[in-house]
């Protein structure tokens, strides 16, 4: 049960970042097209693709963590060896996990004043929540990756001394 419900969140995750870049681009093209060639701008485009850019850019944060696909500074690591490597890698989690917590928790406090307000997107007049929730949506899922790669270091199913690079 917990396999196939894992499963089903790290594909989600996958398709609907894929999706979103799909869309936001296909929208941009139509856009383009449509300002050069019709002589006719949409009004709607520029600020639908930036919000699947945003969508996309906080999910994706969490298929990237799952993925081990994150840019890391390794310096520190690198400089003092393998017996560092790990106790480094787990600090470095740890400051991840609190801060995905931080960002994660402001932003469902932003979320609730923004209901409160009733503001809406200009273009789209969306509620403007539904925006910014991407931000608690996306470090909500990072901060449960990086757990689920804290306890893999710590139980030793990832050795952080060996490096890969793809």
């Amino acid at each position: 049960m917990i396999k196939s419900t894992k499963s089903i969140i790290n594909r989600s995750e996958e398709i609907f970042s894929s999706l979103a870049l799909v869309m936001m681009t296909g929208i941009t093209v139509v856009q383009v097209f449509n300002r050069y060639v019709l002589q006719n701008s949409l009004d709607w485009s520029e600020e639908i693709a930036r919000y699947l850019f945003i969508w996309a850019v906080y999910v994706g944060c969490s298929y990237a963590t799952q993925m081990n696909r994150h840019l890391e500074v390794t310096v520190i690591r690198n400089m003092f060896g393998g017996k560092f490597a790990r106790p480094v890698t787990i600090l470095a989690h740890l400051c991840t996990v609190v801060f995905c917590a931080c960002a994660t928790f402001w932003g469902i406090k932003f979320i609730m004043f923004l209901s409160s307000t009733g503001q809406k997107t200009p273009a789209l007049e969306v509620q403007m929540y539904w925006v910014f929730l991407s931000v608690p949506v996306g470090m909500g899922l990072m901060a449960l990756r990086t757990l689920e790669r804290l306890w893999g270091v710590i139980t030793g199913k990832y050795d952080p001394s060996i490096m890969e690079i793809n």
